[in-house]
């Protein structure tokens, strides 16, 4: 009589103690993560990969002054120089160029624009940053042209989609990326740490971005999002090297390649993009882009931000095992290196977190 043995290869999971478990690699998961290494931190990154990331579709513009009135950004004095710096320490880290800066174009349509856009050069508040400007440079005979035109300096654009891929390529050669989807359910609170799985951490700290509506401790904050559809397009040796602002944005990338955007849907708010955006925007650009182009991609994503378009920052009322940096919003780019630093602070060395940007704001 013979005997078969059958050998089943056993998997042992051994437990893991980690000082943060980070969850969400967007952007403001990707800089929390490299600024808490820095600091001698452990951490563990939970990231499912989420194909409407907003960061993964983002322009990454840092634009100084906006909106009609050409005001300058909140805080924007602050950003701009904590920007720089984080991205380019980043790109020396992961060997690659993040931080583009370039200045944007602004056409102006009419003579009324014109005499406030020169009215802002002459304004203490804004003119470090607004130019008076008629040269098209490389977009003469490109595009059509407005009545006047402006420019706005010490703007730049951060490379997002590179800077997530090679942060995630360094996090898992150090075994710090885990791509999964994450289960709140397996979530255990305790006094001084909290347990997920088999990761035994000092604090769980959500990036979630719009995802975090879903999150039950956090959900009940006021996100206000919005869908926003752009298009990627190749414009063979155009050689844009600045930003234009005209009816959309022409953002120059790599190799030829530009983003257009963008639009704003606040009902539809699955992440697929729909035809329907992607006409609307081939029909603003063809009014007044003058070249050929080819469309490479279209791509849709939900924006997370605050009624008062302000972060989110802070630990549970109840819980304070259990953080939360969520809320940059279209600003993004400029904002999640400042406010990441300054929560890093908070958590550390027990720092203020500006009262705009606190959870705090929003408890009565």
């Amino acid at each position: 009589m013979k005997f078969y043995f059958s050998l089943k290869k056993i998997t042992i999971i051994e437990n893991i103690k980690t000082d943060y478990i980070i969850v969400g690699q967007g952007i403001t998961g990707t800089l929390l993560a490299h600024a808490l290494l820095e600091k001698g931190k452990t951490v563990q990154i939970y990231d499912n990969n989420y194909f409407g990331s907003s960061s993964k579709v983002a322009a990454g513009i840092i634009n100084p002054v906006t909106g009609r009135r050409i005001v300058k950004g909140w805080l924007i004095d602050e950003l701009i120089p904590v920007a720089k710096t984080v991205y380019e320490r980043l790109g020396k880290l992961l060997g690659q160029k993040f931080y583009h800066q370039k200045n944007v174009l602004r056409v102006l349509f009419s003579i009324k624009e014109e005499n406030l856009w020169l009215e802002k050069t002459g304004d203490a508040l804004v003119e470090k940053y607004v130019l008076e400007s008629n040269d098209y440079g490389l977009f003469k005979n490109k595009i059509t042209e407005g009545e006047a035109l402006g420019e706005v300096q010490y703007s730049a654009q951060i490379d997002m989609p590179l800077l997530l891929e090679k942060s995630k390529e360094y996090f898992s050669n150090k075994k710090l990326m885990n791509v999964e989807l994450f289960d709140y359910e397996q979530v255990r609170l305790g006094d001084e740490q909290v347990i997920y799985k088999n990761v035994e951490a000092k604090k769980i700290i959500f990036c979630e971005g719009h995802q975090g509506r879903k999150n039950p401790w956090f959900g009940n904050l006021p996100f206000e999002v919005a869908k926003g559809e752009v298009l990627l397009v190749k414009i063979p040796n155009a050689h844009f090297d600045k930003i234009l602002k005209h009816k959309l944005f022409i953002v120059p990338l790599q190799n030829d390649i530009y983003w257009i955007g963008s639009t704003y849907e606040w009902n539809d708010l699955d992440e697929l993009p729909t035809e329907e955006k992607k006409q609307f925007l081939i029909k603003k650009l063809d009014k007044f882009l003058t070249i050929p182009y080819e469309i490479v991609d279209h791509q849709a994503a939900i924006r997370p931000s605050t009624f008062d378009r302000r972060p989110m920052l802070g630990l549970h009322p109840d819980h304070d095992c259990l953080g939360i940096v969520n809320g940059m919003g279209t600003k993004g780019a400029s904002l999640a290196p400042y406010f990441v630093n300054q929560f890093v602070d908070f958590l550390l060395e027990e720092k203020l977190i500006n009262e705009d940007a606190t959870i705090e704001r929003f408890v009565k």
